[in-house]
């Protein structure tokens, strides 16, 4: 196992128990999906963001 395998095993696992988590947006007018966007906003917290500014920017770099 190489360095980051965890970080990646970690993220499957979170993104695996939203698989079935209900996502009301019309699938058409989705750019980001709900568990990507999920997923982002914890990395983002763990990085130290306080705000959804910092969320975007996080997400943006």
């Amino acid at each position: 196992m190489m360095a980051g395998d965890d970080a990646v095993y970690d993220s499957g696992v979170f993104m695996d128990y939203f698989v079935n988590f209900p996502d009301p947006w019309q699938l058409v007018k989705v750019i980001y999906p709900l568990d990507e966007v999920l997923l982002l906003s914890l990395l983002a917290v763990l990085a130290g963001a306080e705000t959804f500014t910092d969320m975007a920017r996080f997400g943006e770099k």
